[in-house]
């Protein structure tokens, strides 16, 4: 047998390993491989080859048990060569597409749900990262006069989103400014994203052939930019943290004390998130891969959902190691796709 065949094989047996373990939650010996193999190998011969897995850190013994378990290097291994996907039957994803029914009609309830069957889909922590305040779209702006200088900038987006925020416009206007100010915008800027918003103005003060900004541009400006320093709406909307309770092997509750932390501060799962944006593409963190200790002894996968062609945020789950990962990554694409396309529904 050549070098290339001898790899193969080693690495089909590291792949029924883990797959054995995935399902079983139990240490995989090579009486077991061997069976799953339909004994087209002998149980001596895949003694031999998990000895050499074994020194090359893709699987371990724990304590003293007979069967080998994967490392974190092994599940990496095993993900990467994850050749077929499985494909959502054609009930169960038509079951998934209509949770999002007409009576889902906001972006929050768009975020809650996806969430939500992500956790129920997979029986881990379904996460889904709110767009950056920037990637919504103006649908109306109501101000609202709190004391001299300070307004409330009352922000409905076209996923009826309704934010409030609190503005210094660094002067005192009376109610038929602030009226003329937030018809201005309405009339000038409905259905554009702040993002572009600000570019416009930007541009427009940039431009050497204009005369500047006026009084009420000028106060667009000061207002769009206050609403973009917000950096609430890019937290991280989690369902199912309890899941982590019931799975085999994974009942460290340091650990899990660790992790039910991680999601009530949500500043580090925050960041996750956040550091792969713009890309849409899918990410696997394993073990010590995300950076965060607090998420050492799990797997992170996510992938971008986008608004308007754009990636606006991301959204995953938070698993154990030993997760089906061919299912989570054929469930994550799939809500992907659908939540994009019932966010561009509701943005109309």
């Amino acid at each position: 047998m050549d070098k290339k065949s001898r790899e193969e094989r080693k690495y089909s047996v590291l792949r029924h390993i883990v797959h054995s373990y995935i399902y079983a939650a139990n240490p995989v010996s090579s009486k077991t491989v061997s069976q799953d193999m339909g004994n087209l190998i002998s149980s001596a011969t895949v003694r031999n080859i998990m000895a050499e897995l074994e020194d090359e850190g893709y699987i371990e013994q724990p304590h003293t048990s007979a069967g080998r378990i994967p490392t974190t290097i092994g599940y990496r291994r095993y993900v990467e060569n994850i050749s077929a996907r499985i494909q959502l039957k054609k009930e169960e994803a038509q079951r998934l597409a209509s949770e999002y029914d007409r009576h889902i009609n906001t972006l929050k309830e768009v975020i809650e749900k996806t969430s939500f069957l992500l956790s129920r889909q997979l029986n881990s922590a379904g996460i889904v990262m709110w767009p950056s305040i920037g990637h919504l779209y103006l649908k109306h702006i109501e101000l609202i006069k709190i004391k001299a200088e300070i307004v409330l900038a009352v922000l409905v987006t076209m996923t009826n989103a309704v934010k409030n925020y609190m503005v210094n416009l660094e002067k005192d206007l009376g109610k038929p400014e602030l009226s003329r100010i937030s018809n201005y915008i309405n009339r000038s800027y409905e259905n554009f994203s702040l993002s572009e918003i600000s570019e416009k103005i930007k541009a427009k003060a940039d431009d050497p052939g204009s005369e500047g900004l006026g009084g009420i541009e000028g106060s667009t400006r000061i207002i769009i930019d206050a609403i973009l320093k917000e950096n609430s709406e890019s937290e991280v909307c989690c369902d199912g943290v309890s899941n982590f309770m019931y799975y085999e092997g994974t009942r460290d509750m340091d650990a899990i004390k660790s992790l039910i932390h991680l999601f009530s501060e949500r500043k580090d799962m925050t960041h996750i998130m956040r550091k792969e944006m713009p890309d849409g593409s899918l990410k696997i963190y394993i073990g010590d891969d995300s950076g965060c200790e607090a998420l050492n002894k799990y797997s992170v996968i996510t992938r971008g959902y986008s608004m308007h062609g754009r990636t606006a945020g991301r959204l995953g789950v938070i698993g154990p190691m030993r997760m089906d990962y061919a299912r989570a990554l054929e469930t994550i694409e799939y809500l992907s796709d659908v939540m994009s396309g019932k966010l561009e529904e509701i943005n109309g």
